[in-house]
């Protein structure tokens, strides 16, 4: 459904924050505690546990908060760091900050959780990122499994997504440099779906 229907999640949100006593609508699209949250402890402890090394930032955009708010510390320590975004198909901002328009043929539904937008969060900073690469849904879920299998690590959805775009950046980047690359969710959310082989053939991803 489109952001602006009853029942969109956003709709829905902000519906039951009115509704209920004593609730507090977050909006973490558009609140900037969230970008500033990741400014004053995400953006530091990675400068921190890399000791001032990092050259590249990698992260899925979602709300926008990690990636503009860890982006901004960064370059404000070093300019030259750059930050880029994972995005996926379905959503608009690739094209957004490419060219500067809002396509609305970008938008159509997509299965990739957790990264991509059909509207454009006041959270996201344009200006902090250097460039956005898309990842399909198959990708996604094939990558996200694979770090299970591969290297024990249990995440979600959209850290499938933040690695295969990493690799899809590979050529920007030289054996000298430091990469970052974020991953936000855990697996637990996903064993029905990723973590499922017959959900998996389901939908094509894997024989």
């Amino acid at each position: 459904v489109e952001p602006t229907d009853p029942r969109s999640y956003y709709s829905v949100s902000k519906r039951l924050a009115e509704e209920t006593p004593n609730a507090w609508y977050v909006n973490q699209y558009d609140n900037p505690s969230n970008a500033a949250a990741h400014y004053e402890s995400t953006g530091p402890e990675i400068w921190k546990q890399t000791d001032g090394k990092v050259t590249h930032f990698v992260v899925g955009v979602g709300t926008g908060g990690t990636v503009s708010g860890v982006g901004k510390y960064l370059k404000e320590q070093n300019p030259n760091i750059k930050v880029w975004g994972i995005d996926t198909y379905g959503s608009v901002f690739k094209k957004y900050h490419e060219t500067g328009i809002f396509d609305e043929k970008e938008i159509y539904p997509y299965v990739t959780e957790g990264i991509g937008e059909d509207i454009l969060p006041e959270n996201v900073d344009f200006s902090i990122i250097d460039g956005f690469t898309k990842v399909t849904d198959k990708d996604a879920a094939i990558y996200t499994q694979r770090l299970a299998k591969e290297e024990g690590m249990f995440l979600g959805n959209s850290a499938g997504a933040a690695i295969k775009g990493l690799l899809q950046l590979k050529d920007k980047f030289t054996k000298e440099d430091v990469v970052v690359v974020l991953f936000h969710d855990h697996g637990s959310r996903y064993v029905g779906k990723m973590f499922n082989d017959d959900w998996m053939k389901k939908m094509g991803y894997i024989d």
